[in-house]
């Protein structure tokens, strides 16, 4: 049995904060959507959004760029004279409670890319109940019943040596209603191989999530979103892999759950004192190494999405002369 997740902010009550800015409703929500979900757009996803002509699009996003709100570069890896527009400056994440966004910074050319695809299946799929801040997607895993523990973390050291955690760090679409929770992979294509490694390292991160989500019996669905068919079809080719009858977990014995707890609390904290109980750091990394190695062969034999599908951004297609 599942637990209701806690309702976000609807997008029209996101956009009215950045109706005070002087934005219309049709730009606050539309700036809403991109600082949420992207930080960066292109002038032809804008136009689809809302049937605008090219002119129309164009006096937007110079307003942005007069402004000061937003810059535009070069659209990354795809022939052509596209552009860009990422919108940065403060006050308007500010005025979405988002003021220290990653999406106000610059990105390297594969990260701005997975943005923009992102951003195309969202717009594609508002139904959803995306949960596109970090806090969303944690309170609405642990509304679930989801321990925390669970969720893909990652942990960043700063100059002043103190660590700081944070959930989800692919910074990839998440939705959820409670029964089925969508995650989506964006893929920018590239060599075969590199393609599958992506896409296997981001499943690995979630798997332990989706085994706990089935557990509850939440389904999870995934989605791949791509830039052509054939980038789509080595996706479907993996994710089909992935698909089947869930197996519910087989509980850990105590000393198994209390090895992980102390390795986990070891790299927290730095305090390697209670892997002594457990032959010591080395020991215990390579143990609860072993232990988690087995649990994703277990996961794996048995299948660990309920379903999936694949979505070709055709607007952001490596050659936009072939559309």
């Amino acid at each position: 049995m599942t637990a209701a997740a806690s309702p976000s902010p609807t997008l029209a009550e996101r956009a009215a904060a950045l109706r005070g800015l002087g934005w219309t409703a049709r730009e606050a929500e539309w700036l809403a959507l991109v600082c949420l979900h992207s930080g960066v757009f292109t002038r032809s996803q804008y136009q689809a959004r809302y049937r605008l002509s090219k002119p129309t699009a164009g006096r937007f996003v110079s307003a942005l760029l007069d402004a000061g709100i937003a810059r535009e570069e070069p659209m990354p890896n795809r022939r052509g004279p596209e552009v860009f527009c990422h919108v940065h400056h403060r006050s308007v994440y500010r005025g979405l409670g988002i003021e220290n966004s990653r999406h106000r910074r610059r990105g390297a050319a594969d990260l701005i890319m997975r943005r923009l695809l992102s951003l195309d299946y969202v717009l594609e799929h508002e139904d959803l109940g995306w949960l596109p801040t970090e806090p969303e997607k944690v309170a609405y895993f642990q509304g679930l019943g989801i321990p925390v523990a669970t969720l893909p973390r990652r942990d960043y050291r700063g100059a002043s040596r103190r660590s700081t955690r944070r959930y989800f760090a692919f910074k990839l679409p998440v939705a959820g209603n409670g029964t089925a929770t969508t995650f989506v992979f964006a893929d920018i294509g590239g060599r075969r191989r590199v393609q599958r490694e992506r896409i296997r390292a981001w499943a690995d991160a979630h798997g332990f999530l989706w085994q706990a989500l089935r557990d509850c019996g939440c389904a999870v669905h995934v989605v791949a979103v791509t830039r052509t068919g054939d980038d789509a079809a080595v996706n479907a080719a993996i994710l089909d892999s992935w698909r089947g009858e869930h197996a519910p977990a087989v509980p850990l014995p105590e000393r198994d759950k209390g090895l992980l707890a102390a390795v986990d609390r070891a790299r927290d904290t730095g305090d390697l004192a209670p892997l002594a109980d457990y032959g010591g750091p080395i020991e215990a990394t390579n143990a609860a190494r072993a232990i988690r190695e087995q649990e994703r062969t277990a996961r794996a034999a048995a299948g660990h999405i309920d379903a999936y599908r694949t979505h070709v951004a055709e607007r952001l297609a490596p050659d936009p002369l072939a559309l």
